[in-house]
């Protein structure tokens, strides 16, 4: 009596749950969020733009070093790619490989793995500094250098 008790109490929990998940739209990944938690700014405060004293061009530096970089390298590549980069600004390496394998990058300490199905996405801010980063399998050869200046 006790079993079948609780086996109508969870059927009436599942056409609840149902019915709610039927009712309420799903959300798309394109969505906005709603207006009252939209912030702009550094510093999250609204306001008009185009008042204040004019720059000393900096703002067009940290624009410019903010633009992203997208590529896409295979790691079984016979010759060795270069990559060049600002350094400070974001990266997004995609790393394909036809073999399943380890992929890393020197000096800034990301790790994925590569295979022909589903490729390693880094998405990096590059450090300040220039520098030279290899991306390569752990015991393998050199496949790309990035450069950043």
């Amino acid at each position: 009596m006790a079993a079948r008790r609780l086996l109508i109490v969870m059927l009436i929990l599942l056409g609840i749950s149902s019915v709610i998940a039927i009712v309420v739209p799903e959300r798309q990944p394109d969505d906005s969020p709603p207006a009252e938690s939209a912030v702009t700014g550094e510093t999250g405060a609204t306001g008009s733009t185009g008042e204040g004293e004019p720059g000393d061009g900096q703002e067009d530096l940290d624009a410019e070093a903010s633009k992203t970089v997208a590529e896409t390298v295979n790691l079984d590549a016979g010759k060795p790619r270069r990559i060049k980069a600002r350094a400070g600004s974001r990266m997004i390496l995609t790393v394909t490989s036809e073999n399943g394998s380890e992929v890393e990058i020197e000096g800034l300490g990301r790790t994925g793995f590569a295979d022909p199905y589903a490729p390693a996405v880094f998405d990096l801010i590059l450090p300040p500094e220039p520098g030279r980063y290899q991306v390569r399998a752990p015991e393998g050869k050199t496949g790309t250098t990035i450069v950043t200046s």
